[in-house]
């Protein structure tokens, strides 16, 4: 299961700019490519900058992965979002970071990269950094920047509780990520994330949402070993049976120590 992030909408916003498929899919393979003349024409035609594929990667990520530190240059000069996240959470500094490209990341860096980003699991870029000379140039940006790890560490959590508050109060509505329509309830299922499911489930959301796997939120609950998540899905009377899109039921992907639990809760429900 990926831990996807989701989308809150509030009222008043724009909503995400929509492009043509072909012409995103030109501007990402022109990046690759290179080809810094196509990409500065398919701007100035209207391609998005920030275009992602289904996997949230934009170009600049790319640019990252492939060590294209021209493009990358390029990329940011022309307005790409240093801080833009893939589907599970990951920066273009994380992805620098992973691949142990110093200059890339410390490029970014003194770009406005956040060093304080989390992914989706969590982890900073310096949790995901495999090269000495990489985690030297982060900690001393933490440092620097006076970030506290721990806090950044617990700042989706805080952050999911916040949108989850703006709903209920009708301030805001919850929507399904747009590449694997995950929803906050999988997220914080998957994670844990007691008081942000509270406050969802008082939203009247749809407890057996499915993501694009078929996945409800106690498929996600159940497979990353969340027991109270599980009980508390449960006794919002959840789909127990529910299947994925492989047949399979929350009990089929369950962690090894919850499938007694899970057996336990399914027998409380029946009495219910």
């Amino acid at each position: 299961y990926k831990m996807a992030l989701y989308q809150i909408e509030l009222p008043g916003g724009s909503g995400p700019r929509k492009v043509r498929f072909a012409q995103g899919a030109v501007f990402m393979a022109a990046c690759s490519a290179g080809d810094q003349e196509e990409v500065a024409a398919l701007l100035r035609q209207g391609a998005d900058i920030n275009h992602a594929n289904i996997d949230g990667l934009t170009a600049l990520h790319q640019a990252c992965i492939d060590e294209n530190a021209e493009m990358v240059q390029f990329l940011v000069e022309s307005g790409s979002d240093v801080n833009r996240g893939d589907n599970e959470g990951w920066t273009p500094l994380h992805a620098a970071a992973s691949c142990g490209f110093v200059q890339i990341a410390k490029y970014l860096i003194e770009h406005g990269a956040n060093v304080g980003a989390v992914n989706s699991e969590g982890e900073l870029p310096l949790d995901v950094a495999t090269e000495d000379a990489m985690e030297r140039l982060l900690k001393s940006e933490i440092k620097k920047q006076g970030i506290d790890v721990d806090q950044a560490r617990k700042q989706e959590e805080r952050i999911m509780l916040q949108d989850a508050m703006a709903v209920l109060s009708g301030r805001g509505s919850v929507a399904p990520h747009p590449n694997t329509k995950a929803t906050a309830l999988h997220v914080a299922a998957a994670k844990g994330y007691i008081e942000v499911l509270k406050v969802l489930l008082q939203c009247s959301v749809e407890v057996d949402c499915r993501d694009i796997d078929g996945w409800t939120p106690l498929h996600a609950a159940a497979h990353w070993g969340q027991e109270e998540v599980c009980t508390l899905l449960t006794d919002h009377m959840c789909d127990m049976a529910a299947v994925n899109h492989v047949g399979q039921t929350a009990l089929d992907v369950a962690d090894e120590n919850l499938v007694d639990t899970l057996e336990e809760l399914q027998k409380k429900q029946n009495v219910v």
